[in-house]
């Protein structure tokens, strides 16, 4: 791995339009990478995961509120469409179907997107925290990548799964290092700013067991980090592939720059309060009792 690299070579979107591929990752077994296989070699098992999710088109979600998501703008699910969450990795366990609204947001000209669900997510399910952290270049000094928490961070990549499940089971998770910056990326006509995980091979001083190789169909995924206490946080969401200074890379929207501006689509869209989930309950129940009496008055 070369961190001192200063440019990109090359950038390729993660484009739909591509036939759909699984993410590569080495020594992927099912056991350890498949989050639906239910198995307790699983690399992310310790970790709750329910706020990961997949729509019926196979697009991504990861929820930051209880019905707010971040995505790819290049990728994103489309307005109507369903999606299935489930509150552990147990395929035939609990999980809780949703569609996805018309109100989403393209944060600037990145290819970050926000979206709302129709109806917020119960207790049983997460929501995740995300980067606040601003980061300005890769080399030097304060808001230098090379000053970051994440630089050299092991982080969490999510794709598609290579084995076959359906739809919304398909989620596949590998691991890699956090290792550079780049700053005013373009990519599927989004510019934006991007954190890099390489694609290190066994023998390199930052090799993961479970490196991963992001393909199309993987965009909108998010890349986490454990930050403490056993609790995940978004630092990246998956954008494109391409290489630096010989180097394979995965590039992801840091989404630490765009902090303040995803705030505000979740403070634009709360949720409302239990309060008044018990009074809309509670004129739904009478409503209904009413039109009951009246159609047995009627017969």
């Amino acid at each position: 791995m070369k961190v001192s690299r200063s440019a990109l070579s090359t950038v390729i979107c993660l484009c739909p339009s591509i036939i759909f591929g699984a993410i590569n990752i080495d020594n992927f077994s099912s056991a350890t990478n498949d989050r639906f296989a239910n198995d307790a070699q699983f690399i992310a098992d310790t970790y709750d995961l329910s706020g990961v999710a997949l729509n019926e088109s196979g697009r991504w979600l990861t929820m930051i509120s209880e019905n707010v998501f971040i995505t790819a703008e290049h990728f994103a699910p489309a307005a109507g469409s369903s999606v299935t969450f489930y509150a552990a990795n147990d395929p035939s366990g609990y999980s809780s179907n949703r569609s996805i609204t018309s109100n989403f947001q393209q944060i600037g000209t990145s290819d970050l997107y926000l979206g709302t669900l129709n109806s917020p997510l119960d207790p049983n399910f997460t929501f995740y925290d995300f980067a606040t952290e601003d980061i300005t270049s890769a080399l030097g000094g304060p808001g230098r990548f090379n000053s970051s928490r994440y630089n050299g961070a092991d982080a969490l990549l999510f794709g598609r799964s290579p084995t076959s499940f359906t739809v919304s089971q398909g989620i596949a998770v590998g691991a890699n290092k956090v290792d550079n910056f780049f700053a005013d990326v373009t990519a599927s006509s989004n510019t934006g700013d991007a954190i890099i995980s390489t694609v290190n091979v066994s023998g390199d001083a930052n090799y993961l067991t479970y490196e991963s190789a992001l393909q199309s169909g993987d965009s909108g995924a998010p890349l986490m980090v454990d930050t403490g206490l056993g609790k995940l946080t978004i630092v990246g969401i998956n954008w494109f592939i391409g290489t630096s200074g010989g180097d394979d890379i995965n590039g992801h929207t840091y989404v630490g720059n765009y902090d303040a501006a995803i705030q505000s689509f979740i403070d634009a869209n709360p949720v409302p309060e239990p309060t008044t989930y018990a009074l809309l309950a509670g004129l739904l129940a009478t409503m209904a009792i009413s039109v009951k009496r009246r159609r047995s008055l009627s017969l």
